[in-house]
């Protein structure tokens, strides 16, 4: 939609729809910009394709303002979903554990991924079950998807749930 000036106001033709709260009726466009200066207001163009045209009278500052404000809104909703790694060994002590855990509940909580790596070093590589113990009781604690990947090192991504 755009504001109809005086100029573009011949292209349309003679006459045009105007429509608005209770109004579909066929007007003259001279009618419709008395109408429009009588209420203080814009012509509106809804669809010049149609014959005759359609418009509206109506406030386009709040029509803009209406959309502007919408599209910060959809922005804001569509923020970008990172993915966050959090390193751990399988010896790793029961504070330092929890306070990883706080991290990747905040990440989760934020609605980014977390790619959880325990490291196996060493005589720690003929126990990989240990590192799969390790991820298991983090993502016991914490309520979230879980998708483990495959390979030689024990890497699981955490995912937050779909809130419904």
């Amino acid at each position: 939609m755009e504001i109809l000036s005086r100029a573009q106001a011949s292209k349309l033709g003679k006459e045009v729809r105007l429509v608005g709260e209770g109004t579909n009726e066929i007007v003259t466009v001279d009618e419709v910009y008395r109408q429009a200066e009588e209420h203080g207001m814009d012509v509106v163009v809804v669809s010049d394709q149609s014959t005759p045209a359609v418009v509206r009278i109506q406030d386009f500052r709040k029509l803009e303002y209406e959309r502007n404000k919408a599209r910060k809104a959809q922005k804001a909703k569509s923020r970008n979903q990172e993915l966050k790694e959090i390193q751990m060994k399988v010896n790793i002590s029961d504070h330092d554990l929890e306070t990883k855990m706080n991290n990747v509940r905040r990440f989760l909580e934020r609605g980014d991924k977390v790619k959880l790596l325990v490291r196996l070093k060493g005589r720690e590589r003929e126990n990989p079950e240990r590192a799969q113990q390790l991820i298991k009781r983090v993502s016991d604690a914490i309520d979230c998807k879980v998708s483990r990947v495959p390979g030689p090192m024990s890497i699981a991504i955490l995912e937050p749930e779909k809130k419904v």
